[in-house]
């Protein structure tokens, strides 16, 4: 666990600090995890079923939580995540933007989150909104697209607008879509100063940012008598298949890092000794092939995590673990997280309202490593005590925003931290004093 000294940044932005043929590489890695995705969601079921799945995907509001698992079917949930991932990867290649931490994570959570509220449709309108930001402002959309790939979280909104307020779809088509723009539009300028709200301590920068974006439109639509309600539509018949899938594809990241590390586990000690506050890139510290195996080990956390609280494995469910496994080359790592689950693990147990079972316990304890730095920095009893007011939060921030922000745990994260890291500073502030005083006087 690393100490409460200040640490610095590591932020890897510079394209020139990675030769072209690694980059490649990594791109290549990214595009055979997209194919795996869409090849296992194409032989899993017949055409018909499997198009008749994405349509309902394509046409349903969206909102928290429906698994597009259950909604649509096993095959054509892959197909989506891989697709919308493929897309992502594909235009970050052509603004020759580096692999690393930041553009991992952002990549993994597209992947994840569209098990369960991103599809084709709503995600790029947010994106086309952060590449007319940035002819606005005259800066490379290179600058903003990971903000614009976290910012599909807000996704649900351009759905709800088009198939949830039962217009004429000549009407709502465009109206999600301007909306969608819009939302594209000003993600980029607000993020960058909610930052400053949660001082880094809360990994889900753009997850908080999207809260009070969504939280904003939900207000305005239900002063003009609009009902928005959060659903709970979750699959539970492909537990083992979709176990079976997560454990082979951390295998498989694992033994690809290991190779890429050259057989060694060199780095992941660095990565074990950071905080994990923002902005700490792995890429960046310990290299690409150390990176890819804290993101197993942070994957296999997770799923034993998932097996001792006996939830069965669903479409949010597995979202969240490809996230927090994406945010493991962003800030998350084993040492800094566990305290956090094992604090949401028990929060539920003496609960009187959870069951430890329950998706969304599971998923308050696996977004909830959102909030590792706080373990990282201030130490293992701060970090338990964040899992704890993680747990009782997430739960009630979600009727601000009426599930219309895919990222409820990221919000309820920020919050926590805004909270908790003013008074843990002022403590560590009085207790130097107190320690300089007592040299003072010896």
């Amino acid at each position: 666990m690393a100490s409460n000294s200040s640490q610095p940044f590591f932020l890897q932005t510079d394209k020139k600090l990675e030769k072209k043929s690694s980059q490649k590489k990594h791109y290549q890695l990214l595009i055979v995890y997209c194919l795996l995705l869409i090849s296992i969601g194409i032989s899993s079921e017949p055409f018909a079923v499997l198009w008749e799945g994405m349509v309902r995907i394509l046409t349903s509001p969206s909102n928290l939580l429906t698994d597009y698992i259950a909604l649509g079917t096993f095959g054509s949930a892959f197909v989506n995540s891989g697709l919308l991932t493929l897309i992502s990867v594909l235009i970050a290649q052509k603004e020759k933007i580096p692999i690393n931490g930041p553009m991992i994570a952002a990549l993994f959570t597209v992947s994840g989150c569209s098990f369960f509220g991103k599809n084709l449709y709503n995600s790029i309108p947010i994106i086309i909104g952060g590449i007319i930001y940035a002819k606005i402002v005259k800066k490379p959309f290179s600058q903003f697209i990971v903000v614009s790939l976290f910012g599909s979280a807000l996704s649900p909104i351009i759905s709800f607008f088009t198939f949830g307020l039962s217009f004429p779809l000549f009407f709502s088509l465009p109206l999600g879509c301007i909306v969608g723009v819009f939302i594209g539009l000003i993600l980029p300028p607000l993020a960058s100063h909610v930052l400053t709200f949660h001082q880094g301590f809360s990994l889900y920068n753009v997850g908080f940012t999207s809260g009070l974006i969504a939280m904003m439109f939900t207000g305005v639509l239900r002063m003009f008598g609009v009902k928005i309600e959060g659903k709970s539509l979750v699959s539970d018949e492909h537990h083992l298949k979709l176990l079976f899938f997560m454990l082979l594809l951390f295998f498989l990241m694992f033994i690809t890092g290991f190779i890429m590390n050259h057989l060694s586990f060199k780095g992941i000690k660095e990565i074990n000794r950071t905080s994990g506050k923002l902005i700490t890139d792995f890429t960046f510290i310990s290299g690409i092939g150390a990176t890819m195996m804290n993101m197993a080990f942070m994957g296999f956390l997770l799923l034993l995590y998932t097996q001792l609280s006996h939830c069965t494995l669903n479409g949010p469910i597995i979202g969240a673990i490809l996230s927090a496994v994406g945010f493991s080359a962003f800030g998350n790592h084993p040492l800094n997280s566990l305290p956090l689950l094992v604090s949401v693990f028990f929060t539920a147990q003496l609960s009187s309202v959870f069951d430890v079972d329950q998706t969304t316990v599971a998923l308050a304890g696996i977004f909830g490593t959102g909030l590792a730095p706080i373990a990282g920095y201030y130490g293992l009893t701060f970090g338990l005590v964040a899992g704890f007011l993680h747990m009782s939060l997430v739960t009630n921030v979600s009727y601000l925003h009426g599930g219309l922000n895919l990222y409820n745990n990221g919000f309820s994260t920020g919050f926590v931290a805004a909270v908790m890291v003013p008074l843990l500073d002022n403590i560590l502030q009085i207790r130097k004093v107190k320690q300089h005083a007592r040299k003072r006087k010896s």
